[in-house]
């Protein structure tokens, strides 16, 4: 009968699974700051500023403050490394990747009819930033009395081996990892692993790719007071994550289990669209105040992914394999309001400042086949609204300057959710500017330190590990300025 019902499960293994779920929305939610290295090295506390491309992520007014047009490329250096206990086994990786955060142009031009009062100048621009790295290696070990079978013995109950999730406990059943509780109950299942046996446990994780952003902007200088800008953004996705995960028996004192192993891939890629807009008012010539707003980014995206298991019972080996699964979907992303004040003291020193607000609950997945109710009512149940400030500071000695910042990004879950996940960096950096205005250079880096926990399944079943990511970003900017008026002091 056990191979009768196999074979049944093998016949349905291509039914569809929706495995899309609520850290899927924060994954592509909680994006971070990034642009160039002058825009980086403060902290992105430049809301209120202007005149650097990069703004566009945030203020799209800043680029009224241009009087002279712009182009800039900035490539960078990363890398990211993770130290992981779990119990009382620390181990560590570490992943390294040449990237480009970002480059694009501006045109600032003055209006035909320009008067010493109205419209001084108007500027477009096209830029690109990365928003997001996905790079990072993760290994983590340790010993467990559970078994990530206890955790789809449960999410297995009730349905016979046909229905069995064929990326998941399928590959369980297929790989006799999980039997029927007996010939008469085949809805039921018992595992190979006796509850409290000491299992040692470990998972490889690799993830490469990142999120960027194409925005096309315009915005207008009035008075040299007031400046208006709106931008439409294109967020890009890449994410591809790649897992193994295995345990094994401490002490061998089960005759029918050795060992298993189960490897996971998952690859999703996609586009979307969003719109901001701002205002950044100068009531003094040592003040600036800025306000923007995002708008939600819809996002439409498409999974690819597949998993396979192998174990060893006793003398036999045995391989289960998942079909190929691909589904697309859509993600809203929830809308954003940004602040900023700004002191300037002429040509000596910016000091700035941003407030973020997000409401991470207020993102949702959607599909036309698919309600993704159970999905998004967990959305609303694990994440809440959280504050994101920014803060920089530049010193002027021309034509060099030095710079620093930070940025505290708050935990997006709710209280009841084991994961605080708070997130702060530190920045810098030092540029040159050519006395001519032709061309200038800046260096700038960000580093970044927070702990999370993870769950190799059910957290009711096991302990988290506690991950500690430590990053650092280096980045380069190359500038060309190009027009007839220089820029006025930022």
């Amino acid at each position: 009968m056990r191979k009768l019902v196999l074979t049944a499960g093998l016949f349905l293994a291509g039914v569809v699974i929706h495995a899309q779920n609520e850290q899927d929305v924060l994954r592509y939610s909680r994006t971070g700051f990034g642009g160039s290295a002058r825009y980086s090295s403060m902290g992105g506390a430049y809301g209120a500023l202007g005149a650097d491309l990069s703004v566009m992520s945030s203020n799209p007014a800043g680029l009224g403050v241009y009087r002279k047009s712009d182009f800039t490329f900035t490539p960078s250096f990363f890398n990211q490394s993770v130290e992981s206990k779990y119990g009382d086994t620390i181990t560590s990786d570490e992943r390294f990747n040449v990237k480009v955060d970002q480059f694009g142009f501006v045109i600032a031009s003055k209006p035909d009819n320009r008067t010493d009062h109205g419209w001084q100048y108007m500027s477009m621009a096209i830029n690109y930033s990365r928003t997001n790295a996905f790079q990072s290696n993760v290994l983590m070990a340790g010993v467990a009395n559970s078994s990530l079978m206890d955790s789809w013995i449960r999410s297995a109950s009730g349905n016979g081996p046909s229905q069995l999730d064929p990326f998941n406990e399928g590959l369980a059943w297929n790989s006799y990892m999980i039997d029927p509780v007996s010939w008469t109950d085949t809805t039921h299942y018992v595992d190979r692993v006796p509850d409290s046996t000491q299992i040692r446990q470990l998972k490889s994780v690799e993830i490469r790719g990142g999120m960027g952003e194409w925005t096309f902007g315009a915005a207008g200088n009035f008075d040299n007071r007031i400046y208006i800008g709106a931008s439409v953004g294109i967020p890009t996705v890449n994410y591809e994550e790649q897992s193994y995960y295995s345990e094994k028996e401490v002490y061998d004192t089960i005759s029918n289990f050795d060992y298993f192993s189960f490897d996971q891939y998952l690859q999703t890629k996609g586009r979307g669209i969003n719109f901001k807009a701002g205002v950044i008012f100068r009531p003094f010539d040592f003040l600036r105040l800025g306000v923007a707003f995002h708008s939600p980014s819809s996002l439409k995206l498409t999974d690819s992914y597949f998993s396979k298991m192998s174990s060893i019972l006793g003398d036999t080996v045995r391989y289960a394999e998942s079909p190929t699964g691909s589904y697309r979907y859509s993600i809203r992303t929830p809308m954003r309001v940004i602040g900023s004040v700004a002191f300037v003291a002429g040509k000596m020193a910016v000091v700035s400042f941003d407030y973020e607000l997000v409401d991470y609950s207020d993102g949702r997945l959607k599909s036309q086949d698919y309600a993704f109710f159970d999905e998004n009512a967990a959305v609303r149940a694990k994440y809440k609204s959280a504050s994101n400030i920014r803060g920089g500071v530049e010193f002027r000695m021309l034509p060099f300057s030095l710079r620093a910042g930070f940025a505290y990004y708050g935990s997006p879950y709710q209280e009841t959710v084991n994961n605080e996940v708070s997130r702060l960096y530190i920045t810098g950096g030092a540029g040159y500017r050519d006395p001519k205005d032709v061309y200038y250079v800046d260096i700038g880096f960000i580093s970044q330190r927070y702990t999370e926990n993870y769950y190799f399944y059910d957290q009711s079943l096991v302990d988290p590990v506690e991950n500690k990511w430590k990053s650092i970003n280096i980045m380069i900017t190359f500038g060309l300025r190009f027009g007839e008026e220089p820029p006025k002091s930022e």
